[in-house]
Order: structure tokens, then sequence, then C-alpha cells
């Protein structure tokens, strides 16, 4: 990359204590228990949250900001999770990472999140801050890893 571009990028750097500072996430998630659970496991791991509970909201969030990494559930109160996965897929510029999450039939949510264009797919519930981490991390850019 290019010097005189890094020598001006202000965005903090990820740790191994922080591995997701910098990034933005878009949890489109109904239940609170679940969006309260990827709330502090994003914030312990250096992540700015955006939460939406339906279809319009993450609509809201998308038209106004531009999430690094977008976690859609498949059931939603006003529609599939699987719409805006396939949505956000196709716009341009895209969501660098997508991933489904569900709790329910997780092998064939996982087809069909990958199906609909996410990247990649999150059972409900997680078992541990790491596989979060991990889970996202998979599908950044070497650039964006935390060294160490």
């Amino acid at each position: 990359m290019d010097d005189r571009l890094t020598e001006f990028d202000l965005r903090p750097m990820p740790t191994a204590e922080r591995p997701l500072l910098g990034l933005t996430i878009l949890v489109v998630e109904d239940s609170r228990y679940a969006s309260e659970a990827i709330r502090l496991m994003s914030l312990r791991s250096g992540a700015c949250l955006r939460r939406a509970d339906c279809l319009a909201s993450a609509e809201r969030h998308l038209n106004v900001y531009s999430p690094t990494v977008a976690i859609v559930d498949l059931g939603l109160p006003d529609g599939s999770g699987l719409d805006l996965i396939a949505k956000m897929a196709a716009a341009t510029p895209r969501v660098q990472v997508i991933l489904g999450t569900s709790g329910a039939e997780r092998e064939a949510a996982e087809k069909q999140v990958l199906s609909a264009g996410a990247d990649g797919f999150m059972a409900k519930p997680m078992s541990t801050i790491g596989a979060y981490q991990a889970a996202i991390l998979s599908h950044l850019p070497q650039a964006s890893q935390p060294t160490g």
C-alpha cells in the first residue's frame, strides 16, 4: 500500500486485546438477549455497534451508516433476513462482511445464508467471545487483522 495513504489514515488499528477495533457492526436482531450478547462481545472486542430489530430499521441504518460488518438474523418480525442479506450482497458499495445468524436448523440456515450472498454464518448462541471474533476476522482482509 502507498505510504502516503497510510500516513493520513487515522482509523484505530486492531490489537490482540481488541481485534475488532475500528470496525462498525450492524446487528439486525429482534431478540433483546441475543442483541445484548452481541453488543457486549463487540464492545469488549473494540467494535462500534449499531442495532436494528427489524428490516425497516435496518434499511434506515444502511441509508445513513456504512457498517464494515452486518450480522443479520433470519427470522425478523417484518420479514426474512435472507432478503436483506441478498440486497446487501448486491449493493454497491457492498458491506465488507455479511454474516447470517440463526438458532434453528443450523445446517439448513447456513446453506440459505450462503446462497443469499452472505460471507458466512454464525450459529446462535455464540459459544465464546473468541469464536465470535474469529467468525468476523476470518472474512476480513489481512491488513485488517490484528498483530500478535
